[in-house]
C-alpha cells in the first residue's frame, strides 16, 4: 500500500489551526498546548521567507549571506534511497555518507540537482544559527527571547527523515519549500516500533517503519498508531508548534527545503536530561524480577510521575530536602556529586 493509500485509508486529520499569530505576540496558553497547532502565515513577513520565495537559486544567496564558512555536518545518499535518511539493510550503520563540507558547496549541488529526475539525497541536519548563521536570529525574530530558545536551520532536497521526538518544546518556522509533518503522541511509542537507543541518524531513536510504504506485517501495532496521528502541511512563512515528546515524521516536499527551528525547555539546564535518568533506570531496573520492577514502579510513582507539586504536607518544610519540588541550582549541583560518587562504586 502506498503512503498515500495508507494516509487516506485511515482518514488522517489535519493539527489544529489558527491564522492569527504573529512574532511577538504568542498567547501563552498556544507555547503550553499539549497538541501541535499550525501557525498559518506565522513567519511570512522574515526577511528570509521573503528572500527565498523568488527560487531556489535567492534561497541559497540569503543563507550564505550570514554563513560563516565553518564546515557543517551534510548526508548525502544515493539515488536509490528515494530520499529516506535512514539506516542500512542490517542496521548496524546508515544508508547514507556523512560529511563536513562548506555550505555553499552543499547548496549548489541542491542547485544542480533540482532539474533531476531521480537526484540524490542531500541534507543538512539541525545546525545551530548563532554559531554558523551569525545575525540570522536577529534578522528572523519569532520573538521568543523570554523562553532563551536554541535556534537551528535544516535544510535539504526532497527528503524523508523517520518518525523521532525531541525533548524540548519546538516552534519550527517553514522558510523555504513545503513541509509535511506526521504527528504522533507520546504515548504511541510502542506502536511506532523505535530502532536501536543511542545509534541512530541523527542521534535520536527512530521509527522503524517506512511511511511511504508501511510494512503492517512486520510492524502490525502501525495502524494503531495511525489512528492517533495527525498530518500537519505548511507553506512558506507557516510555522508549526510541536510539544516535547511528540513523535514526528518529516518530509521535505521540494527541491530546496529550509526549516528554523526553535527549541527550549520547561525545566532549567541545571536539572539534566530526563534521557538519562532513562538509560540509567534501563541499566540498573530492567534486569530485575517482574515483582521489584513493580516496586521501583510504585516509588517512581509517588516521587516523579503522580508527585503532585512535590510538596508532601507530612513532612516539616525545613526538611523535605529532595522532596521539595523543584530542587534550586544548589541543590541539583549537591544531588549530581552524589549521583557521580555512587556510580563509581
Amino acid at each position: 500500500m502506498s503512503r498515500e493509500a495508507c494516509l487516506a485509508s485511515f482518514g488522517l486529520p489535519s493539527a489544529a489551526e489558527r491564522s492569527n499569530c504573529r512574532p511577538g505576540a504568542l498567547p501563552v496558553e498556544l507555547l503550553r498546548s499539549e497538541e501541535p497547532v499550525v501557525l498559518r502565515g506565522f513567519c511570512r513577513d522574515f526577511p528570509a521567507v521573503q528572500a527565498c520565495a523568488s527560487s531556489p537559486r535567492d534561497a541559497a544567496a540569503y543563507l550564505n549571506e550570514f554563513y560563516n564558512g565553518l564546515p557543517v555536518n551534510a548526508a548525502y545518499g544515493d539515488p536509490a534511497i528515494d530520499g529516506r535518511v535512514f539506516y542500512n539493510e542490517s542496521l548496524d550503520g546508515f544508508n547514507f555518507r556523512n560529511g563536513r563540507v562548506d555550505l555553499r558547496r552543499l547548496l549548489q549541488e541542491i542547485l544542480d540537482s533540482t532539474g533531476a529526475e531521480n537526484p540524490p539525497t542531500l541534507y543538512m541536519a539541525s545546525t545551530d544559527v548563532s554559531r554558523w548563521f551569525p545575525g540570522f536570529a536577529e534578522q528572523n525574530s519569532a520573538g521568543l527571547e523570554n523562553l532563551s530558545p536554541i535556534g537551528f536551520l535544516w535544510l535539504g532536497n526532497r527528503t524523508r527523515i523517520a518518525a523521532h521526538y525531541d525533548y524540548p518544546h519546538n516552534l519550527a518556522c517553514n522558510i523555504a519549500g513545503r513541509r509535511r509533518f506526521t504527528l504522533f503522541p507520546p504515548e504511541q511509542v510502542a506502536n511506532l516500533y523505535p530502532g536501536p537507543l543511542g545509534f541512530a541518524p541523527g542521534g535520536q531513536e527512530i521509527s522503524l517503519v517506512d511511511f511511504r510504504d508501511p510494512d503492517f506485517d512486520r510492524f502490525p501495532k502501525f495502524r494503531e498508531a495511525l489512528v492517533h496521528a495527525q498530518v500537519a502541511e505548511l507553506n512558506p512563512g507557516d510555522a508549526l508548534f510541536i510539544p516535547g515528546m511528540w513523535w514526528h515524521h518529516v518530509e521535505g516536499l521540494d527541491p530546496l527545503n529550509v526549516l528554523y527551528s526553535h527549541w527550549w525547555s520547561e525545566s532549567p539546564d541545571y536539572t539534566g536530561a530526563p534521557s538519562s535518568a532513562l538509560l540509567h533506570a534501563m541499566l540498573s531496573l530492567r534486569g530485575l524480577s517482574p515483582a521489584l520492577r513493580e516496586a521501583w514502579k510504585a516509588l517512581f510513582d509517588h516521587y516523579v510521575f503522580e508527585a503532585g507539586d512535590g510538596r508532601p504536607d507530612h513532612i516539616p518544610a525545613s526538611a523535605r530536602g529532595l522532596c521539595q519540588e523543584p530542587p534550586d541550582a544548589e541543590a541539583a549541583k549537591r544531588l549530581r556529586a552524589d549521583l557521580l560518587e555512587r556510580l563509581k562504586n
